[in-house]
């Protein structure tokens, strides 16, 4: 909220640096493949890239194509993805330094490459979540039945792309089955707070969800065979 980017020491808590340059709120960061690389999305339209590793604490690059709120932040190991309040995603492709805009219509609130890299997720704030053909713009399925019309909301797709999970302000995160579109299953928070924060992890099937102030970790029953 005061416009700066921290980077901490996982081992003992502590802050390393502190990037200032963003003039609104930081709403989204992620590191690069590599983590010598961070890129913070902002309220001030423009995603700005720091090097870790340097001693300067300027950013190395601006992107300043979104004409709203920069509201998150994918990125690849050659590509970076945006979502905007603007209603459009960016894609940038470092091999090439080009810059493919999709408008999707509704303020975007998250966006995320499928595991394959062929697609990419994208929620808006129409209650309503898109799968997207990353070369051609070409909507594949729509997911709906979850809320999401006031908050920056996550979804993301399971370790193998067959479901596809998001929160939402009605207290639930919701599953879909990817190919059929439908809700497979519903788990339940606190009804009165949106689950705001997902993530799937990358093999195993375990999920972690936020809720207000707490952090939830869900993970698939093991039979007695297993």
């Amino acid at each position: 909220m005061d416009k700066t980017v921290v980077l901490f020491d996982v081992a003992t808590g502590k802050s390393l640096r502190k990037y200032r340059g963003h003039a609104g709120v930081v709403n989204c960061i992620k590191f690069n493949e590599e983590s010598t690389v961070i890129l913070s999305g902002s309220t001030d339209n423009t995603v700005r890239i720091w090097d870790c590793k340097s001693r300067k604490l300027d950013p190395v690059q601006v992107m300043d194509e979104a004409k709203d709120s920069v509201t998150s932040i994918q990125v690849s190991d050659h590509e970076i993805l945006t979502g905007s309040a603007d209603g459009c995603i960016r894609r940038y492709d470092l091999r090439t330094g080009k810059m493919i805009k999709d408008c999707i219509g509704n303020s975007v609130s998250s966006v995320t490459f499928t595991r394959d890299g062929q697609c990419v997720l994208v929620s808006t704030l129409d209650d309503s979540i898109k799968l997207m053909d990353k070369d051609t713009g070409e909507m594949l399925n729509e997911f709906t039945g979850h809320k999401n019309r006031s908050y920056k909301i996550d979804s993301c797709l399971n370790s193998n792309d067959t479901h596809v999970i998001s929160g939402s302000e009605n207290g639930q995160v919701y599953i879909w089955d990817l190919l059929e579109a439908k809700v497979v299953e519903k788990l339940q928070h606190n009804k009165m707070r949106a689950v705001h924060s997902l993530s799937y992890h990358p093999e195993d099937t375990c999920l972690l969800t936020a809720c207000e102030d707490k952090i939830y970790m869900w993970c698939a029953e093991k039979s007695d065979a297993s």
